[in-house]
């Protein structure tokens, strides 16, 4: 009963505007891929917003050996290993908050990421 009001009140054109408009609106956002790099023993940038779905590539620019540790708002520690130099290690941001990241080896080697919804 609704669509057939509709179709007697608005035009075809009308309905398939209205109709490829919701499509459009109904597609999520797409993921973010965020580069961060290691040099000289520092994150760059070593602070960062993301979105809830993005993922930041961390790379090893540095001539020595990284271990990335992700602390997330729960306080729970996620040890990524050890991250040859040249090596590249992504983590997917899947829950909004404040994360803490740090190398387990240089531990003034710190960033924060706040992961927005």
């Amino acid at each position: 009963m609704f669509t057939s009001l509709i179709a007697r009140h608005l035009p075809c054109s009308r309905i398939a505007s209205l109709l490829a408009l919701g499509a459009i609106l109904a597609i999520p956002a797409l993921a973010a891929d965020v580069p961060v790099d290691q040099v000289g023993q520092k994150f760059s940038p070593n602070n960062i917003s993301v979105k809830v779905g993005d993922t930041i590539h961390f790379k090893n620019g540095d001539d020595v050996t990284h271990n990335i540790q992700v602390t997330n708002p729960d306080d729970d520690n996620d040890d990524k290993g050890l991250q040859k130099p040249g090596e590249e290690i992504a983590q997917l941001f899947d829950k909004a908050g404040n994360y803490t990241i740090h190398c387990a080896i240089h531990p003034r080697m710190k960033m924060t990421v706040d992961v927005k919804p």
